[in-house]
């Protein structure tokens, strides 16, 4: 007598090894998107600081945020975010608006002159995008690109 699988076993097998990766690809999936959302968000951050080291130094800051910063610039070329007069959008999955950096001219209140701002907070509602905002640490927000609140 020979010992050996017979083809049923070998389909019985397959089919278990089947399910176990139709259960698992979910998860997988998941995972990926979970480091993509924390590479973006550290991204936005150092694009971020990045601006406001940029407008400190330079006494100024441009139009076009890419031109500030290289990782706003490397976002911008592999269509994570767009740029458009003073302003940074991040995009999720083809989904824009998810984050916006900003810069905006205070008048008033406590923090006045040109300020780097982000717009977590109602611009777009999406689960992924909702999930980028929680990353982002908006107590940094506003930056003071210079005047009275800069400190050497």
């Amino acid at each position: 007598m020979r010992k050996a699988f017979s083809l049923i076993e070998l389909i019985f097998v397959i089919i278990v090894i089947g399910i176990l990766a139709i259960v698992s690809y979910p998860r997988l999936a998941a995972t990926r998107d979970d480091a993509k959302l924390s590479t973006l968000a550290q991204n936005t951050m150092m694009a971020a600081t990045e601006i406001a080291s940029y407008a400190v130094s330079r006494g100024q800051a441009e139009n076009n945020l890419s031109e500030m910063s290289t990782t706003a610039a490397q976002m911008v070329q592999r269509g994570d975010a767009s740029t458009a007069n003073r302003r940074l959008d991040i995009h999720w999955k083809g989904v824009s608006n998810c984050l916006v950096l900003r810069i905006t001219n205070y008048t008033s209140g406590p923090v006045q002159g040109e300020v780097l701002t982000i717009e977590a907070n109602g611009t777009v509602s999406n689960p992924g995008c909702d999930r980028l905002r929680s990353l982002i640490d908006t107590q940094r927000f506003p930056i003071p690109l210079h005047g009275s609140m800069i400190s050497y």
